[in-house]
């Protein structure tokens, strides 16, 4: 059970601190939600949810369609950004 325990914490530990190097050398352009020095103390603090909230919210992934970050695929924001919602409105002003 030792060996276990022990093992569990050098992987929250190695995840800990690739995170935080990672954190660090990240480029400022490339940072999102919260500013550097915020990032540091949640990974800090929190180990295990903040290595994986950096990970996952943290950075901008190089390569990453902007539309892929804010919104799921394939889905609208709003209605006025949908082609057929638009078409049926503007059929619809006609008609009148």
């Amino acid at each position: 059970m030792a060996g276990l325990n022990t093992l569990l914490f050098l992987i929250i530990v190695a995840l800990s601190v690739v995170a935080l190097i990672d954190c660090m050398l990240t480029e400022r352009s490339r940072l999102r939600s919260f500013p550097r020095g915020a990032w540091a103390v949640l990974i800090l603090l929190c180990p295990i949810f903040g290595a994986v909230a950096w990970f996952r919210a943290g950075r901008i992934v190089p390569g990453a369609p902007a539309q892929a970050l804010a919104t799921p695929a394939g889905r609208p924001v709003g209605p006025e950004d949908d082609p057929e919602f638009v078409r049926m409105l503007a059929d619809s002003i006609r008609n009148r």
